[in-house]
C-alpha cells in the first residue's frame, strides 16, 4: 500500500471498513471514536453508515453508542438528498424545457439512484449546459429569482473568461447553491476535453428532465475534477465515489478499454491514471494489468505519493496539523493554480491576490446604542 504518511493509525480502520464493512464486529470502542471522528470529517460517515445497515446482521454487532452516530448520519444525508431535489424541482420549473441541462458529480449521481448516492452528503447543484446556451440559462435562473455571489470585477472577469463556469447562485432562503457550467475543465487550464464528444454521448434519466454525462465520462469528470481542478484537500471522498463509479460502470474488459480510450480523447490520462493508482491502493478497486495510459514520469509519481496522502486523507479535528501536512498543502495549492492557469495569467493571477491582501481594509463601523 502507498505510505498514508503522518495520517492517524485509525485510518487503515476507515479506509478497511469502506472496502469490507464486516470489519466492524471486531473494532473496539477506542478504535470506533477514532474512526467515526474521521469519517465525519471526510464528509462519509454517512456512506460507512450505509454500508454497515446493508450487510445483513451486521448492525447487530455494532456498539449502541456507535449506532446513534451511524443513524443520525444516514438521517442528515438524507435531509441533503431531499434538499437537493427540491432544488431540482425548482430549477426544472424555471429552466426553458427546450434547453438541454446537464447534472453533473452529486446531483447526477442522486437521479440515477445509483450506489454512490447511498449515504452520500450532496452540496451545491452543478449544472451543465451549452457554451451558446449559457446566457440563456443565467438569464432564466435570474430572472426567477436566484441571486448571483457578489464578487469584484476582477473575480466576474475570472468566472467568466477564464473559467468553466459562472459565479455561484442562490435562490434567497434556499439552501443549496448552483453552479452553472459551460465544460467540465476552466478554459485555462492544460487539459482540453473534447466538449463538443461529451455533449454528443449525454444521456436521458428516465423520467427526469435533465441530461447525465455518459457513465465512463462521469468516472472521467471526477478524477479531472480531483487531480485537476482541486487543491487535493480533504478529498478523499471524491476518491470513494470515483471507486463506487467504477464499480458500477466498469465491468468488463471492453468497459476498461473505452474508458482508457475516452481518457485520451479528452486529455485524461493522467488523472486517470492517478485515481486508479489511489484507488487501487487504498480502496481496493480490482484494475486490469495492461491499460493503454500515459503514466506520468517516475519523480512526479514519487512526489504526488507524497503530497497527496498529508492533503487529501482526514486527521483528528482537534490535533493541528503537522509541519508536512501544512508543506504539502502549500504544494498542492501551487499545483492547482499551474495546472488551472499558463504562467502570464497566473502571474497576473497571483499578482492580484498579493495587492488584495495588502491593501488596508475599511475598519468596521459599530452603530452606537
Amino acid at each position: 500500500m502507498i505510505s498514508l504518511g503522518p495520517a492517524d493509525p485509525c485510518l487503515h480502520s476507515l479506509l478497511g471498513l469502506l472496502i469490507d464493512p464486516g470489519g466492524a464486529r471486531t473494532m473496539s470502542l477506542a478504535q470506533w471514536d477514532k474512526t467515526i471522528r474521521l469519517a465525519r470529517q471526510a464528509r462519509l460517515l454517512g456512506v460507512l453508515a450505509h454500508r454497515i445497515q446493508s450487510r445483513a446482521g451486521l448492525l447487530a454487532d455494532v456498539p449502541e453508542c456507535v449506532l446513534g452516530h451511524l443513524y443520525s448520519a444516514t438521517a442528515y444525508s438524507a435531509h441533503r438528498s431531499q434538499l437537493l431535489r427540491i432544488e431540482l424541482t425548482a430549477l426544472a420549473d424555471v429552466l426553458p424545457a427546450e434547453l438541454p441541462v446537464v447534472l453533473l458529480k452529486g446531483a447526477a449521481y442522486l437521479v440515477q439512484d445509483l450506489e454512490v448516492a447511498r449515504g452520500r452528503l450532496p452540496g451545491d447543484v452543478d449544472l451543465m449546459v451549452a457554451r451558446n446556451d449559457l446566457d440563456r440559462a443565467e438569464a432564466a435562473l435570474l430572472g426567477a429569482g436566484w441571486e448571483a455571489e457578489e464578487i469584484d470585477a476582477y473575480g466576474e472577469r475570472y468566472y467568466r473568461e477564464w473559467s468553466h463556469e459562472l459565479p455561484p447562485m442562490r435562490f434567497p432562503g434556499h439552501a443549496v447553491e448552483v453552479d452553472l457550467h459551460h465544460t467540465i475543465t476552466p478554459v485555462t487550464g492544460r487539459l482540453k476535453p473534447d466538449t463538443a464528444r461529451l455533449f454528443a454521448d449525454l444521456q436521458a434519466v428516465p423520467g427526469e428532465r435533465f441530461l447525465v454525462l455518459h457513465p465512463l465520462d462521469q468516472i472521467l469528470h471526477a478524477a479531472v475534477h480531483l487531480f485537476q481542478d482541486s487543491d487535493l484537500s480533504a478529498q478523499l471522498r471524491d476518491l470513494v465515489d470515483i471507486d463506487a463509479l467504477i464499480r458500477a460502470h466498469v465491468r468488463s474488459d471492453e468497459d476498461w478499454q473505452e474508458l482508457a480510450a475516452r481518457a485520451t480523447r479528452h486529455q485524461f490520462d493522467r488523472p486517470l491514471w492517478y485515481v486508479l493508482r489511489y484507488c487501487h491502493a487504498w480502496l481496493g478497486t480490482a484494475l486490469p494489468e495492461d491499460l493503454p495510459l500515459i503514466a506520468p514520469s517516475a519523480s512526479a509519481v514519487r512526489l504526488l505519493d507524497w503530497i497527496f496522502p498529508r492533503c487529501t486523507l482526514p486527521r483528528i479535528p482537534d490535533q493541528p496539523p503537522g509541519f508536512s501536512r501544512r508543506i504539502a498543502a502549500r504544494l498542492a495549492l501551487i499545483r492547482q493554480q499551474w495546472l488551472r492557469l499558463p504562467p502570464s495569467l497566473l502571474l497576473r493571477h497571483l499578482g492580484h491576490k498579493t495587492w488584495q491582501s495588502l491593501r488596508p481594509r475599511p475598519a468596521v463601523q459599530h452603530k452606537a446604542g
